[in-house]
């Protein structure tokens, strides 16, 4: 049981129960456990440091975890996740729609009430025609939005996606605060999809833009993003006239990009930056931890969560070396998951990384089943055994971010797999970089360093990312490129289940994938790590957006 060992630098980490401080809760003068004490303070600035920047401000585009984290602050969706930790906030939740939809008796049509007390920060309000906008825009093909998948079951989305319509039949506008989405067969996940930040209200003449649109970008959440300096600066803040129930506690918040992870923890020790945005020193976090123990609750300064997100290897099928037929070149690609040695790919990621994870999904899921396919140190013999006569002339193209833990996993990964006799040569990327150009197809890489973080509480939001029919020309998550008529209409029947039958069919199709496709090669379901400055007076980590900017506050 190989997945259940915890790491740390003696391989220890942090269980799957364990919480960080609670969220500010519903209301902008609710108290955070976080605070000194007392309701939540207003104003004030926080100030995130990033090394890396993110990929798009643009809601159609916006696709990191960061880049998340922002539009959950500035959008308000007609579903969404309230502003708390797990369990409550992995819970969906009418936030624009007045209640749960009015579903047809056939499940295919689903007909939103819109409150009408909400705003964009120009003083415009939010209407039914700005949630069709969105919709709209993202099937757009010439956005190339990583939103089409998440919506091609709606009636008439093809059409917009092929250029033979600018709007898709099955979004009908019925009065202004009347939506109406119809589908063309039941999708028991829909609601969940729509709470995704890709269908924040827009206003309805934004422009179609493959590159996205910049900053100011109208916010119809607490915030909205004012200012974006690419590679330098970001700048939210408050929606003055955002009247919802969600917190808004800081009058802004600054972001200051591509400083060193080693400068960023110094910078939130010395209390000049408050949070780390896309992460800290991996050989950081065994001092921080003892340094400010590793909280369960609040107060404190160090926090270490479950995180639904898992980190891997995607073997390209669109290229000669794991490719060349559906179900790929099968021995050389469980050979490659063999041969890694995910004990020191973890290692590196330093103190309570994270479980050892060897499938898809995470094993917080419901539906997973531990199977234990692969070791977790190199089985080199079993390896050499799988990978002879399937190695094709024995050399790949290994695509790696250039900052943080990846490089000296990349460097392990690649002795490992000379042991077998692949030769690799790694090229180095930032991530927001690596991400775009894994996700353009035809891009001339073999194997990419991955990772993902849920979009969605739903064993598809995993399984997906092998899920052919998704397959576009750019904007891609399937980084495999594994396209199987056979796992397609598995995963198809799977994603039209609902209730109990659902998680069974998901759980035995990650272990079905893994084990006898393996098109990916996974390491390990990671932990959040968090250090917060001394003046932050709440903080709640959030279980799908990890930072809940609403509900910080300062001291």
């Amino acid at each position: 049981m190989h997945k259940r060992l915890m790491l740390s630098i003696a391989m220890l980490a942090i269980g799957a129960g364990l919480l960080a401080a609670t969220a500010a809760g519903g209301s902008s003068g609710s108290s955070s456990p976080n605070a000194s004490s007392g309701p939540a303070q207003k104003g004030g600035t926080f100030r995130v440091s990033l090394n890396t920047d993110l990929d798009y401000v643009d809601p159609a585009l916006a696709y990191y975890t960061v880049s998340w984290s922002v539009e959950y602050a500035t959008c308000a969706n007609l579903m969404n996740y309230p502003d708390a930790p797990a369990p409550r906030g992995s819970r969906l939740a009418p936030e624009v729609a007045q209640g749960v939809p009015q579903i047809s008796k056939n499940g295919k049509v689903y007909t939103f009430n819109l409150k009408k007390t909400y705003k964009f920060n120009n003083g415009t309000k939010v209407t039914a025609a700005n949630y069709a906008a969105a919709i709209n825009r993202n099937l757009n093909g010439k956005m190339a939005s990583p939103a089409q998948p998440f919506i091609e079951d709606i009636v008439g989305a093809s059409a917009v996606i092929d250029g033979k319509a600018t709007k898709a039949s099955g979004v009908k506008v019925l009065s202004p605060y009347k939506l109406r989405i119809t589908l063309t067969k039941r999708a028991p996940d829909l609601l969940s999809r729509l709470a995704m930040p890709f269908f924040c209200p827009v206003a309805t003449n934004m422009p179609i833009n493959p590159d996205g649109v910049g900053a100011p970008v109208l916010g119809s959440g607490p915030y909205y993003i004012s200012k974006w300096e690419p590679k330098r600066s970001i700048t939210l803040l408050r929606n003055r006239f955002y009247t919802g129930p969600r917190p808004h506690n800081v009058n802004r918040v600054d972001y200051d990009i591509g400083l060193p992870l080693t400068t960023i923890r110094l910078n939130i020790e010395n209390n000049s930056s408050d949070y780390p945005g896309d992460g800290l020193p991996p050989a950081a976090h065994a001092e921080l931890g003892q340094k400010y123990g590793v909280k369960k609750g609040s107060p404190g300064q160090y926090f270490v969560n479950p995180s639904a997100a898992f980190r891997y290897l995607a073997l390209n099928h669109d290229r000669p070396l794991f490719g060349g037929s559906a179900a790929g070149n099968v021995g050389l690609k469980k050979g490659v998951n063999n041969a890694i040695d995910r004990i020191a790919m973890i290692n590196q990621r330093g103190a309570y990384a994270g479980v050892i994870n060897d499938q898809y999904m995470p094993p917080s899921m419901r539906g997973f089943k531990n199977a234990a396919i692969y070791p977790s140190r190199p089985n080199v013999a079993r390896a050499r055994s799988l990978a002879q006569g399937n190695l094709r002339g024995g050399k790949g193209i290994f695509y790696c971010a250039n900052s943080g833990a990846a490089p000296p996993t990349c460097q392990i990964v690649q002795d490992n797999l000379k042991a077998i006799g692949l030769d690799t040569e790694i090229k180095l990327f930032p991530r927001a970089v690596q991400f775009t150009k894994t996700g353009t197809r035809g891009e001339p890489f073999d194997i990419s360093l991955e990772g993902w973080h849920m979009d969605y509480f739903d064993p598809y939001d995993f399984i997906f990312l092998l899920d052919g029919t998704t397959i576009r020309p750019a904007n891609n998550v399937n980084f495999s490129y594994f396209n199987s008529p056979a796992y397609n209409r598995k995963i198809a029947a799977a994603a039209a289940m609902v209730g109990q039958a659902r998680y069974r069919a998901f759980g035995n199709l990650d272990v079905d994938l893994a084990k006898n496709a393996a098109p990916l090669a996974s390491y390990i379901t990671d932990n959040t790590r968090i250090l917060v400055s001394k003046s932050t007076g709440c903080f709640a980590y959030h279980p799908v957006y990890e930072l809940d900017i609403p509900s910080i506050c300062k001291k």
